[in-house]
């Protein structure tokens, strides 16, 4: 088969990607809010004008109005193309690295919970709890078809994935370093992922890390503040670590039994 034939596939993938994203949009604005996110047609924030149908494709219309709303001409988010943009290009490399199959569908459903949370930690501080029990559905499913050898992984090793990954963050969350909701994430991975949450939650710690120190270096000085027992402590806005887990969880899912070989051959193991 050419090797431009899977490219297609990809951009016809990338294309279905942004549609999902657009309606994650909707996902991420009225879930906090607790609003209906299948009932209500678009609206501009703004003017509350309702959109048309001509107004809502994907990254493409955002575009072609300059990021303006036709109506009222007010500055649109980019935020929405970024969410659009980004559902497509994971769905793509989805489908480049796992083809048609099982994994892909998985991919399908797993993308999407992984945007949201994202953004919801970003935008609240808090991930909301169909995230993780979503994706601990997800992991159960694949348990179970791991039983019946559907799927080449081995039953008992999502179990143990989830254990030796939530007992470490259960830990770094009653020191404060982590939130609950990166608890219950990460038991969820390491449900659906087994032995590959070990490079996930090491991706993620390693980028969070990252950015805290750069989050750390620009917010200096910072304003200092008295707590009851009259030590100083910083004012700033702490660290959301969700979207690190959700890329470190995403990378493992399609590729973490490669990148554990690879650390085994370097440290000469295997």
């Amino acid at each position: 088969m050419p090797f431009y034939y899977n490219f297609f596939i990809a951009a016809i993938v990338f294309v279905y990607g942004t549609i999902i994203g657009s309606f994650l949009n909707v996902v991420i604005y009225r879930t906090p809010k607790k609003e209906q996110v299948v009932k209500g047609r678009s609206h501009c924030m703004t003017c509350q004008h309702t959109l048309a149908w001509y107004d809502l494709f994907p990254v493409l219309s955002w575009v072609l109005l300059a990021g303006k709303c036709r109506y009222c001409r007010t500055k649109i988010s980019g935020r929405y193309a970024l969410v659009e943009s980004l559902c497509g290009v994971s769905y793509a490399i989805g489908f480049l690295a796992l083809g048609f199959s099982v994994s892909l569908i998985f991919a399908v459903i797993l993308i999407p919970i992984l945007i949201c949370l994202s953004f919801f930690d970003i935008d609240t501080g808090e991930i909301e709890y169909w995230c993780p029990i979503s994706i601990g559905i997800l992991g159960a499913v694949t348990l179970g078809l791991s039983l019946f050898g559907v799927v080449d992984t081995v039953w008992y090793t999502h179990l143990i994935g989830a254990v030796i990954i939530a007992v470490p963050f259960a830990v770094l969350c009653f020191f404060g370093a982590m939130g609950g909701g990166d608890v219950q994430l990460m038991f969820a991975a390491g449900l659906l992922l087994g032995w590959n949450i070990i490079p996930a939650a090491f991706i993620g710690i390693f980028l969070g890390a990252i950015i805290g120190i750069i989050h750390k270096v620009k917010n200096k000085p910072v304003k200092e503040r008295m707590v009851d027992d009259d030590s100083p402590a910083l004012e700033g806005t702490p660290l959301r670590f969700g979207p690190f887990l959700s890329i470190g969880i995403f990378a493992a899912f399609l590729c973490g039994e490669q990148m554990i070989e690879w650390y085994l051959r370097v440290m000469g193991i295997s």
